[in-house]
């Protein structure tokens, strides 16, 4: 979006202003250590809606009685103050009438502009043109969570403009607030909302669509029950139809049990007015007893091998414990000596004895070793004892079903001794496989195939809709290339390292991870690369090209066309020991770090990564039709620029004086 900071700074207690004029591009803010350079970027930050007082303690934060902030955005002004006996509200005022020289005085921040923080977070976000007040995608695990994900907040929008002084050459962390894992995962998440890429209804329509899921899971849920209680009465047909063939003789179908499960009114129909012809010649019933008989010879053998087997490990199991016990309560000895046998004749001296005691002392160890085995042995045959119990119980229960077969075809033969025709036996097949059927139909009339069918169409429809209007990541992975592409554009005109040129960043838009990937693939992460200037470098390079991407988008994305860059050049020049009350004097520097033979080096280095940043804000302004701002503060001074003049850049903002600072003490006297 475009907008730039105008004004920063604070009124004191006597209601003095103490503040800086800022411009679109290049703004830089030079002078020695303790001026309040550094408080620039933390008064910002706590004028918007840092929840916590940041501003370095001492004459600053004594003095201050409210911090402010003007930004040009939308044709006007914003002013966001704070007044730090007020912590829990912030000020908020959008004003069109203000003057071309931003003048202002303490009166202006009446009490009825101060909100409730939570208020002013809300207020401004939607002046941002954050209109999402809902970001859950599925409601099932929000209520599981207890809690909702609620609205994007501003604050996130921080990680991606603020770079602090302990953060802008840090190997470990590249994003401000990353240290919170939860301010880290939803930065990430927002980063499609602050780019515009989806808004409220997108939310809207992914609950909808995890909604149909949930229900076409559930309905699915029950068919699967269904077809489990259609998949037990054909077995149970199955058994009926083997039944009839055996007291009838002959078969009731001339088919398989499926396709009767598959059409049960058809089948119903044929046995509704079916006469039973029994075949009192055929042997069909001698031919199944036998069948069942070797089957379940067959079982029982299994079954004998496997009770085998199980006794087997029980008793392994049993001797190995035993034996463990019995070492256990071996009392070892406390005192063992030795001494060599001599001959009572010829006092010969025997060494024997020592000889048996070193094979004695390696049995021993080698037993210690087994002993250790021994846990490892219970252990390790207790999975095979489980497996063989259960294969012993599904043998068990083969069995017990071949037994009910055979007893029912015995029962057949009972029943013809009490005068019970074939005929009659072989009608109370039918009527059990009547009920059969009828239940098939029932189950068929309960499943929702053509509800199925409906919620799939709508969830095709939904994601189809998804991915016509929003269809963010394709957009997301433009915007990795685009970042990719003017990291190393501007990576290659830095002064990185020997060993990461040509630079080959790349940075992970899910992950949020950068890393520099050489020749051989391999990827070289942040943390692993080296010296602080190839750390600045990369931050410089993925800040600065997410900046570019912004202004692209130009006022579909949400966040300010603001970068902060807070001491930059401390890795050449470190910024405690600049104290001077004249000039910047690099040679001072570097003869303090003893490192005087990199004075030019370093010099020039810190002047080309001005130079680029210049560079870099006409380069944008040509592509997006406005200039981004970037913030500088820092201790470099006087530099000589190929792209910009030093002191324009400048415009007034050095506090090398004694008394210059952003507090100015000659108000203050």
């Amino acid at each position: 979006m475009k907008s730039h900071i105008a004004k920063l700074g604070l009124f004191d207690k006597n209601g003095r202003e103490h503040s800086i004029r800022l411009e679109e591009g290049v703004n830089i803010i030079t002078g020695r250590s303790s001026t309040g350079k550094s408080s620039l970027i933390e008064i910002f930050d706590y004028c918007f809606a840092s929840s916590e007082y940041t501003i370095p303690d001492g004459v600053i934060t004594e003095n201050a009685s409210i911090y402010f902030t003007i930004i040009s955005i939308k044709d006007a002004f914003l002013v966001l103050a704070r007044d730090p006996e007020r912590h829990t509200r912030a000020f908020f005022r959008y004003d069109l009438k203000f003057s071309s020289n931003l003048e202002i005085n303490i009166s202006y921040f009446e009490d009825d502009y101060f909100l409730r923080l939570g208020d002013f977070k809300s207020i401004l976000g939607n002046f941002l043109g954050i209109d999402i007040v809902d970001t859950d995608e599925d409601l099932e695990l929000k209520k599981q969570r207890n809690k909702s994900k609620g609205r994007p907040s501003i604050r996130n929008m921080t990680s991606y403009f603020l770079q602090h002084q302990n953060l802008i050459a840090n190997k470990h962390s590249l994003f401000y607030r990353f240290d919170e894992k939860e301010k880290r995962e939803q930065t990430i998440d927002q980063f499609k909302i602050f780019c515009g890429f989806v808004d409220q209804e997108y939310y809207i329509k992914k609950q909808q669509l995890n909604e149909l899921f949930i229900e076409l899971e559930k309905i699915k849920k029950q068919n699967n029950i269904l077809d489990e209680s259609k998949s037990h009465l054909s077995e149970k047909l199955q058994e009926y139809l083997e039944e009839y063939k055996i007291i009838v003789g002959k078969p009731l179908f001339n088919t398989f049990d499926l396709q009767i499960i598959s059409n049960p009114k058809e089948y119903l129909d044929i046995i509704e007015n079916y006469e039973i012809e029994a075949d009192y010649e055929s042997n069909e019933f001698i031919k199944r007893l036998n069948q069942l008989n070797f089957k379940k010879n067959e079982e029982l053998a299994n079954r004998r091998e496997k009770i085998f087997r199980l006794n087997q490990i029980n008793s392994t199991i049993e001797y190995a414990r035993k034996y463990e016990n019995t070492i256990d309560n071996i009392k070892p000895l406390e005192d063992v000596r030795m001494t060599n046998s001599e001959c009572p004749f010829c006092h010969h001296k025997n060494g024997d004895l020592k000889n048996e005691s070193n094979k004695l002392s390696e049995a021993i160890n080698w037993l210690n070793t087994e002993l250790l085995k021994t846990p490892l042995l219970i252990d390790s045959l207790k999975p095979e004892k489980r497996n063989i119990t259960k294969e012993i119980e599904f043998i068990d229960s083969e069995i017990s079903f071949l037994n009910r077969q055979i007893k029912e075809i015995h029962k057949i033969n009972e029943e013809l001794k009490r005068n019970k025709s074939l005929e009659e036996q072989g009608l109370k097949i039918i009527l059990q496989i009547e009920n059969i059927l009828e239940e098939v139909i029932q189950i068929n009339n309960k499943f929702l195939d053509q509800k199925v069918n409906n919620l799939e169409f709508k969830i095709n429809s939904l994601e189809l809709e998804l991915k016509s209007k929003y269809n963010f990541k394709q957009k997301l992975e433009k915007a990795q290339k685009y970042i990719n592409k003017h990291m190393n554009r501007l990576g290659s005109n830095l002064d990185f390292e020997k060993t990461y040129k040509p630079i080959n960043l790349n940075f992970n838009i899910e992950t949020f991870e950068l890393y520099h990937q050489r020749k051989d693939k391999k990827k070289v992460y942040l943390r692993s690369m080296g010296s602080g200037a190839n750390w600045l470098y990369s931050h410089i390079c993925l800040f600065t090209s997410l900046l570019r991407y912004f202004c692209s988008l130009q006022n579909k994305c949400k966040i300010p066309s603001i970068l902060f860059l807070d001491q930059p050049s401390q890795v050449y020049f470190p910024t405690i020991l600049d104290t001077s009350t004249t000039e910047f004097n690099p040679e001072i520097l570097k003869k303090l770090e003893n490192k005087t033979e990199m004075i030019d080096e370093d010099l020039k280095a810190v002047t080309n990564l001005f130079d680029q940043l210049v560079d870099l804000c006409n380069s944008i302004q040509e592509e997006s039709g406005f200039k981004p701002q970037i913030i500088i503060t820092d201790h470099a001074d006087n530099l000589h620029l190929k792209n910009g003049d030093f002191e324009e850049l400048v415009n007034g903002r050095r506090w090398r004086g004694k008394d210059s600072g952003l507090i100015n003490f000659s108000k203050m006297n």
